[in-house]
């Protein structure tokens, strides 16, 4: 049994396992009903539990589920981190659904108020929905300034990642349709 995401064909996370990772996100809904019961939980654990959640139900497909405990998780989000982080999987999950009118805001205020370690991944997100949106020539701009944050991190699974997204938009950009 697996609890890994891997990505599907247009680079949007699906589960490796889908029975595992469903019993996985069940086990967190279980836990957010917990803390919710106790009431006045450390928000930022509500937080960081309502997000796990949130995009648990997004890898799992269950896009109206993901924006009610994101848009929550949103309300509730104090740090510039966590409201960065919660716009991109709540955008994501409208993206996902076929959205992109309601994603597009989410993208680019996290864009904006991103902190500087997490600007590489806002504008990764975007570019994804760029491609989605067939501005390719924009897309790829966006990832190739994710690149080159992501190398001066010296990490190689995100290099990868957008490595992957680059490629992925110039076979967009090759075969459009």
């Amino acid at each position: 049994m697996s609890i890994e995401v891997t990505y599907d064909k247009r680079l949007r996370a699906v589960p490796a396992d889908r029975d595992a990772y469903a019993a996985m996100v069940g086990g967190l809904r279980a836990d957010l009903a917990r803390l919710d019961a106790q009431g006045a939980g450390d928000p930022s654990e509500v937080v960081r539990l309502l997000r796990r959640v949130g995009f648990g139900l997004v890898v799992l497909g269950e896009y109206g589920e993901a924006v009610s405990h994101l848009e929550r998780a949103l309300l509730l989000a104090e740090s510039p981190a966590a409201l960065t982080a919660v716009r991109i999987n709540l955008a994501d999950a409208h993206r996902y659904a076929g959205d992109l009118d309601r994603a597009e805001p989410l993208y680019l205020e996290a864009l904006a108020i991103a902190p500087p370690d997490m600007r590489d991944f806002a504008l990764q997100h975007l570019a994804k929905h760029r491609i989605d949106q067939h501005r390719l020539d924009e897309a790829e701009s966006l990832l190739r300034e994710a690149l080159e944050l992501r190398r001066a991190k010296e990490d190689p699974e995100l290099i990868a990642s957008t490595e992957q997204a680059l490629a992925h938009c110039r076979r967009h950009t090759e075969n459009p349709g």
